[in-house]
């Protein structure tokens, strides 16, 4: 059986990959160089490369600025050169640019609180790997799925997650390989990339004083005697903004994030070192929830519509809520200080969201990719 992996990351899709690796055929269908380089630099031959060059378009008025200049050629010239017999995608807007002549299988890359999960090409795929119940019944009841529609719905829990059970990570190790000081608490501020306006927001609200707000917080989180990291989604545009990276240098802040595209680095490994994280609505939260961990929401500005149609309700945050800069600020201190105040509502959510959060999601992901494979004569 030859199996091809569509992918902008290798987040989710390695963690596949090196369980059905040894099982089958396999192969990375790949258009962004990062992620080619990065899987030769692994000694991966079985990759089929074809460049999608992508510009940013000022002109759009919503969704993603960083637009391909020929959108669905790249997958098309890959999925007729691989030929799978199966494909395992992680996000919508690859497979779906193809022509359906086998079996696709959605595992999903992220999980926030916005508006991401419930579109209906989804349904274009044959077998749908899911986080837990609370995903399963949502796309059911926004999508109006029948009894045949939910059979390929099927809840495995959360790979992404898997890590954190694992053992997988050294604190000290990490922390010292990015210039961190291992005997103060750390602070992260990871914001999502955009609100289908744009990528152009740094916050979820203060747009007009962004660089002024930003400047207040390393300032504040500096006097608190913490590790402060900044780790933007790979997408916005504010990655190589020389002004915002020069405060980051000036108050010592870690400034994660050095390329923008589409490539999107695996944030684990910040994570497990994070003792506060400071985000707004992105699928990072989900993942950080796992670690029973104080997390600030920056409450989205009323114009943002955030949450129209969003993933989750907003009474799915687990931590303080945030409207003004100053509310911030003590919302960090308090954090740090008394990080078990959010705790039970912390752990009532982490259990509505995933199924047995236990370190073998990926195990249980790929024995239903198997069954299914098995059941199409695939094997």
């Amino acid at each position: 059986m030859k199996i091809g992996f569509f992918t902008n990351s290798t987040i989710v899709l390695e963690r596949y990959w090196n369980k059905l690796r040894a099982r089958a055929d396999c192969w990375w269908a790949v258009t962004q160089p990062s992620i080619y380089h990065r899987l030769k630099k692994k000694g991966i031959n079985n990759v089929v490369y074809h460049y999608d060059k992508h510009v940013i378009d000022l002109n759009k008025t919503s969704g993603n600025m960083y637009v391909s200049t020929n959108p669905g050629e790249s997958e098309r010239i890959i999925a007729e050169k691989v030929r799978a017999d199966l494909w395992i995608a992680d996000t919508l807007n690859k497979l779906n640019r193809v022509n359906k002549t086998t079996f696709w299988v959605q595992v999903f890359h992220s999980l926030p609180l916005k508006k991401h999960f419930f579109y209906p090409p989804v349904l274009e795929y044959d077998l749908i790997l899911l986080p837990g119940e609370y995903h399963k019944n949502e796309l059911i009841n926004r999508l109006n799925l029948n009894d045949k529609d939910e059979a390929r719905l099927q809840v495995v829990g959360w790979p992404r997650a898997d890590d954190f059970f694992n053992d997988t990570f050294d604190r000290q190790k990490i922390m010292k390989s990015l210039g961190l000081d291992v005997t103060v608490k750390t602070v992260m501020y990871a914001p999502t990339w955009g609100w289908g306006h744009g990528n152009e927001h740094l916050f979820a609200r203060w747009h007009d004083e962004e660089i002024e707000v930003f400047e207040q917080l390393c300032y504040e989180v500096k006097k608190m005697n913490v590790n402060f990291i900044v780790k933007l989604h790979n997408l916005s545009f504010h990655v190589t903004n020389d002004r915002l990276i020069e405060i980051a240098r000036k108050y010592n802040v870690l400034w994660a994030t050095k390329d923008m595209g589409l490539f999107v680095d695996d944030p684990n490994e910040f994570l497990w070192v994070t003792d506060v994280l400071i985000s707004d609505v992105s699928g990072i939260i989900a993942d950080f929830l796992v670690l029973d961990r104080p997390i600030i929401y920056i409450d989205p500005d009323k114009n943002l519509n955030a949450w129209d149609g969003a993933d989750m309700p907003a009474n799915f945050r687990a931590g303080c809520i945030v409207k003004t800069a100053d509310e911030l600020f003590s919302a960090i201190e308090d954090s740090l200080k008394y990080p078990a105040t959010y705790n039970s509502r912390r752990k009532e959510i982490v259990s509505e969201l995933f199924y047995r959060p236990d370190g073998k999601a990926i195990d249980r992901a790929v024995k239903e990719i198997w069954k299914f494979a098995d059941a199409k004569g695939l094997t």
